[in-house]
């Protein structure tokens, strides 16, 4: 039992660790490209200028220069190699040491590691001489160490907070927790672990190729931090819904009350058919239904029946929702025409984690834990579930809540 908490702790440890570090780092990059963009544009900018007046080359230059917030160097560099400054700034600059540097910042801004590193452009004008400008990267890297020192702090902090609520939760858990309990929860840490290792990988990938520069086209860059963006969302996603389910599997006893299930059930058709005015959706909903349970929990339950439709079916696939009164249990019934699931998934038991089609979520974004969280909530009133073939032609979920 021990060594089984330790490893949950530790667990709790690494996750944390590895999301902190990755969506931290991903920022903290993203803040160090987007300096870095900020100096290429102010380099460009005079480029741009010297290549639209060339008469006027150097007079061009030294007016863009003052006109640029950012303070840069600007130097002309004969054919000969003899360098002259122009504009001086706080940069230490050592100057040009040969032509062939000079000429490897025709094409783009390049940096240079010196005692006071720095970052160059460079132009031909007329009579085959250069301009060079330059911009200090000293203030990039002290804010880049700065944001580095701060992820590490709250990693640490992190870190520090994981290790409390891992002890103060397991404390609380182990006290009913048998061996079969905790044979589940290391399926669920296990599960939930290659879960998120999909979406981290792809993070991870991104997030050196742009540390090392191989995008190089802005359209490249802004399509990686898009991506990375997206996987992030769905990180958030996951984790959300693994706390939802962790929530749903305590042993506290939840303040039920009165509800009004018909009402409900209502208000969230009504949406659906606003957001979804392709779908033919049918409707069966009598008044005063009343139930007894939590609210929250069952618009979350509502939701999820009517999101995994959305997800997981085209756009005009006809929708059939039914509430009726069976004695002492209301019955939903949510039915839709879409693709269904697999023959062997029906009557099979909705587990944790548990993907009747696991290609479906990746593909959809979702988390593959809305027929999970179904499941928990049912369970949670004491309920029943039943999925069948619907006879739209996909899946129907069958709810029976008592009253």
């Amino acid at each position: 039992m021990k060594r089984s908490g330790s490893k949950f702790a530790v667990i709790s440890i690494f996750v944390t660790t590895l999301l902190s570090s990755v969506i931290g780092g991903f920022a903290t990059l993203d803040a160090r490209n987007s300096d870095l963009n900020r100096i290429d544009q102010a380099l460009n900018t005079v480029v741009s200028r010297v290549n639209t007046y060339p008469e006027e080359a150097i007079s061009a230059a030294i007016l863009t220069v003052e006109e640029e917030s950012l303070d840069l160097t600007l130097s002309l560099v004969t054919q000969e190699g003899v360098e002259t400054i122009i504009n001086e700034s706080h940069l230490i600059y050592p100057g040009m040491t040969d032509l062939g540097l000079v000429r490897k910042g025709l094409p783009g801004a390049i940096s240079v590691e010196a005692a006071s590193p720095y970052r160059f452009r460079s132009v031909s004008i007329a009579g085959g001489d250069f301009l060079v400008v330059a911009s200090s990267l000293d203030q990039l890297n002290q804010n880049f160490k700065s944001n580095l020192r701060n992820l590490g702090l709250f990693t640490t902090v992190a870190d520090a907070l994981a290790i409390f609520f891992s002890i103060y939760f397991l404390r609380r858990h182990n006290r009913g927790l048998d061996a079969q309990a905790l044979e589940r929860m290391q399926k669920f840490l296990g599960d939930a672990s290659h879960e998120l290792r999909t979406p981290l990988t792809v993070i991870k990938g991104y997030n050196e190729m742009l540390s090392k520069g191989q995008f190089t086209e802005f359209a490249d860059q802004a399509r990686a931090f898009s991506r990375v963006n997206s996987e992030i969302e769905r990180m958030e996603s996951l984790i959300h819904d693994l706390l939802l389910l962790a929530e749903l599997g305590e042993s506290k006893p939840v303040d039920f009350q009165e509800v009004d299930f018909d009402e409900l059930v209502m208000a969230h058709v009504n949406d659906f058919t606003v957001l979804n005015k392709e779908r033919d959706v049918k409707t069966s909903i009598p008044n005063d239904c009343t139930v007894n349970g939590s609210r929250e929990h069952l618009n979350r339950l509502i939701q999820n029946c009517l999101s995994n439709i959305v997800r997981h079916t085209p756009a005009s696939a006809p929708v059939a929702i039914s509430l009726k009164t069976l004695g002492k249990r209301a019955e939903l019934i949510i039915e839709d025409g879409g693709p269904g699931l697999p023959e062997s998934a029906y009557g099979t038991e909705i587990k944790t984690m548990n993907r009747f089609d696991p290609s479906r979520s990746r593909e959809s974004g979702g988390s593959g834990l809305g027929l999970s969280i179904i499941a928990a909530i049912v369970q949670e009133h004491k309920g029943a579930l039943k999925l069948s073939k619907s006879k739209l032609g996909g899946l129907a979920i069958s709810i029976e809540i008592p009253v």
